[in-house]
């Protein structure tokens, strides 16, 4: 019987490769998820009550923030789901409650390790999507859970990374001295494993992940030059994070920062100033001493008739580039219209399409790693805040993500700096709606939204990694 569990096990495992839920936008159906109860299985001779708790609750948590289920009240199926019945399943019992899935869990302690059985099924499609024991330490159960999340996760849209990656910002400590440096810091998308990066007491802005995620761009200020000659300046650096070496691209005269890496790591754009002007430029990280002036190149069609622009170079700013996942395109903000708006440049012919209009200021585009939607922050006329808006490439669809609008106050939240999760469903973005600026983590519909930089702790300008699995 054990050897027939084990084959079964390895079989759905391997062979799950079928998209159940199709996501085409952040406003899903949620399909009806019958979730067990946690189980000792056959054997289990004492049971670990808080541990049991504890990853249950967790599992709970994930469930919803990958926010593709909707759960049966436990209660309508107590009798079915029994440790006796742990490894039968009678899809008719479930169809009857009109559940897409079910999930049952059993547990045992194996050598100071914790063992989950976890075993999926397709209650309409009456096939076992898949079975998996995972197996960590019990100070890991975090850890365990993500691994089977983001299994389900995978089984029933092809996503990944939600729970394997993490997110990257700047923070300043607000326990330390007054006026407390900005460190870099990163974090597990659920808030937990808080770590600095830097230590260095200065200014560390604007991080952001290489796509292999092992590496992290970032601006620091600190002093160059030498006598007479040194002085405070801006350094676009490159941090392996498993060497802690660092390596300088540009610490020119003037702004160094705004990075952003392409698709397939070849390429960095980022901002400089050394003309006078900020503008965007384009290198190779690995060798960054011949940059691409691209700000210079771009040809900024007209809106209406035919033909371009004037190319400007004496005045206005080019900040903030975001790659397409192809790499054939950056979007950027740009002041040329008086006002920062949001543009589309393509690399190979360097023309430039406004994708919004409206607002005061627009800034911090990001592009999906789906490659159908930009976010960005805009500034509204009559509050003066920032809100977090989502908008197709093509320019179609503008929607606000947040409402930082508050009746009676002349000022309302600010909501900063988005960025996607690999996903492509979910979001991370700054915002001072608790008083002090914090991360957080949200849907594309707004239903969840979690903060995950810690009490004590002001931070801005959040990143989110590729997945790491």
């Amino acid at each position: 019987m054990i050897r027939m569990i084990i084959l079964s096990l390895f079989f759905s495992v391997t062979a799950f490769g079928e998209i159940y839920i199709t996501v085409t936008g952040a406003n899903v159906k949620r399909a009806k998820l019958a979730l067990g109860e946690l189980h000792p299985l056959p054997g289990v001779k004492s049971r670990n009550t808080a541990l049991e708790k504890r990853v249950y609750q967790q599992l709970k948590d994930d469930l919803d923030l990958i926010n593709l289920f909707d759960p049966i009240n436990p209660k309508l199926f107590t009798d079915l789901d029994t440790a006796r019945n742990f490894y039968t399943t009678k899809y008719s019992d479930w169809s009857v409650l009109q559940a897409s899935f079910l999930l049952k869990l059993g547990y045992r302690m194996e050598k100071n390790q914790f063992v989950l059985e976890a075993l999926f099924y397709d209650i309409p499609g009456e096939k076992k999507i898949f079975g998996t024991r995972y197996t960590y330490p019990p100070s890991q159960y975090a850890r365990l859970v993500h691994a089977l999340s983001e299994d389900i996760l995978k089984a029933v849209t092809g996503e990944k990374g939600l729970f394997f990656s993490r997110v990257v910002m700047s923070c300043r400590n607000l326990r330390q001295r007054k006026s407390p440096p900005k460190e870099i810091y990163v974090v597990d998308p659920d808030g937990r494993n808080f770590t600095p990066l830097t230590r260095d007491k200065t200014l560390s802005l604007s991080p952001t992940w290489h796509p292999n995620g092992k590496q992290i761009a970032y601006m620091q200020y600190e002093f160059r030059g030498r006598g007479k000659n040194r002085k405070k300046a801006t350094v676009l650096k490159v941090h392996d994070l498993r060497t802690g070496k660092r390596k300088v691209i540009s610490d020119r005269p003037g702004m160094n920062s705004g990075a952003a890496f392409s698709q397939d790591g070849s390429r960095l754009a980022f901002t400089m100033s050394f003309t006078g002007r900020p503008e965007i430029y384009i290198v190779d990280p690995n060798n960054p001493s011949n940059p691409e002036p691209l700000s210079r190149s771009i040809q900024w069609r007209r809106l209406s008739g035919s033909g371009f622009h004037k190319n400007n170079v004496s005045t206005l700013f080019d900040v903030e580039p975001s790659w397409s996942p192809d790499g054939k395109q950056v979007v950027i903000s740009s002041a040329r219209t008086g006002h920062p708006m949001i543009y589309i440049v393509d690399l190979a012919s360097k023309e430039a399409r406004q994708l919004t209009f409206a607002g005061t200021y627009n800034s911090s585009p990001s592009w999906s790693p789906t490659g159908d939607k930009i976010l960005f922050a805009a500034q509204r006329t009559d509050f003066g805040n920032f809100d977090i808006y989502q908008i197709d490439a093509d320019g179609n669809n503008l929607s606000r993500l947040t409402s930082g609008t508050r009746p009676g106050k002349r000022r309302g939240v600010n909501s900063e700096n988005p960025s996607w999760a690999p996903t492509g469903r979910h979001l991370a973005f700054s915002s001072n709606e608790g008083g002090t600026y914090a991360v957080y983590v949200m849907s594309g519909d707004g239903r969840i939204k979690r903060q995950i930089s810690p009490k004590g702790y002001e931070c801005h300008t959040p990143n989110w990694s590729p997945s790491e699995r």
